[in-house]
């Protein structure tokens, strides 16, 4: 019987101090334990101020004020985490498991060659079969991978971690990814807006798919459709205690509606109904981060970015030539992810509820997986509050 293969990402507070680290040693030796056969994926070490974070790193860049070139951008950005696996490596071989920090290079991890928002094309895993078969931990730089013939650093844009981690484990057939962050697993509803938000144990991919791009930040978009596509499964954890979990996968949602997601304030304006194609929508949430839905029933569409991305948004209204309508302002992007005839039963009570409370919609879109509302900014809390009360 083969020996079952479990791949680990480590965001980066979960690497970002001796003690931490630790506890990442811990789970590989338990992983191991469990008779598993174990590589790791593992971010820069800590937030912008640390001194080896990647927005840190970038920000040598950036200090002149001028334009960062994306080669330059993409080989800066691989620096944080190369640093992390050495460092990564040496903990776990301190500890007593044999392990090897590889970079992108390395690990063969292979891109289409586009910097800053590359796809990976390929992972050759003969080399990592190799080092796990002889017993060791493959400790693997996240967030990048190079072009075939050049061999240019590349880095897969927001998120990049947690892709190339569930990448990794597609490639490597494993049983599973295991994506360890600072929370304990996917709640129904933020927890910093709705105190005591119930821990889901397990979520389909469509539907994690869904609150992921409208807002959940546990697991990125591009991470879950991997993992969809691969059909492996990915358990989201806590690098700082033992608790179980949220398994994603091909599951039976827990209930008709699962939860709530939360974009943050979004400028938002509406573009005339047929404004933008299906793939012109989807490049700019992929892309751009700019976020579209279709309001009243498709009469109407709702296009909106967030502080950063402001720019991102002219741009892309400014290259298709799409006036606006007019501006809706500073919004609150609030989605209800579920059934669609459980969406379809709760949206009237929902709308009277707001109502109730005096809250503004100013659109809706209710498709066969969501509901998304978008309301004033200010009454963020009090609307995730009032939709949550009634799950």
């Amino acid at each position: 019987m083969s020996i079952p293969i479990l791949v680990q990402k480590f965001g980066g507070t979960s690497v970002s101090t001796p003690e931490r680290r630790q506890q990442v040693v811990g789970h590989v030796r338990r992983a191991i334990a469990d008779g598993n056969r174990v590589a790791i994926v593992v971010s820069a070490m800590g937030r912008r101020g640390d001194p080896y974070a990647t927005d840190t790193l970038l920000d040598l860049l950036r200090s002149d004020g001028g334009p960062v070139e994306p080669d330059d951008y993409d080989l800066m950005f691989t620096c944080g985490e190369a640093i992390s696996a050495a460092v990564m490596s040496q903990a776990l071989k301190r500890a007593g498991i044999p392990a090897v920090g590889l970079t992108a290079t390395q690990a063969r991890i292979y891109t289409d060659g586009q910097h800053v928002e590359a796809s990976i094309e390929e992972i050759d895993t003969s080399r990592l079969h190799t080092l796990m078969a002889a017993g060791q931990v493959p400790v693997v730089t996240g967030g990048q991978g190079v072009a075939r013939d050049t061999l240019d650093y590349t880095t897969l844009g927001r998120g990049g971690s947690d892709t190339s981690g569930v990448a990794l484990g597609v490639a490597l057939g494993a049983c599973r990814v295991d994506i360890f962050t600072d929370v304990e697993g996917v709640a129904v509803a933020d927890p910093r807006l709705v105190p005591g938000a119930r821990m889901l144990t397990r979520v389909s991919y469509a539907a994690m798919h869904e609150l992921a791009r409208f807002g959940a930040k546990v697991v990125h978009p591009r991470a879950l459709l991997a993992g969809w596509k691969g059909r492996t499964p990915m358990v989201v954890r806590s690098t700082f205690s033992e608790a179980a979990g949220t398994v994603i996968g091909d599951v039976e949602d827990e209930a008709p509606i699962v939860g709530l997601a939360l974009l943050p304030p979004m400028e938002t304006v509406v573009l005339p109904a047929g404004a933008l194609d299906a793939a012109t929508r989807d490049a700019w949430e992929r892309v751009r981060l700019v976020m579209s839905i279709g309001d009243r029933g498709g009469a109407e569409l709702m296009v909106g970015a967030t502080d950063d991305k402001r720019a991102e948004l002219r741009d892309a209204l400014r290259e298709t030539a799409v006036e606006p309508v007019r501006s809706a302002g500073r919004c609150c992007w609030l989605s209800v992810v579920g059934e669609a005839g459980a969406l379809r039963e709760h949206h009237p009570q929902w709308v009277t509820r707001f109502g109730q409370q005096a809250i503004a919609i100013y659109g809706h879109e209710l498709t066969e997986r969501r509901c998304t509302y978008v309301i004033p900014e200010t009454a963020r809390a009090r609307a995730a509050t009032l939709l949550h009360d009634t799950l």
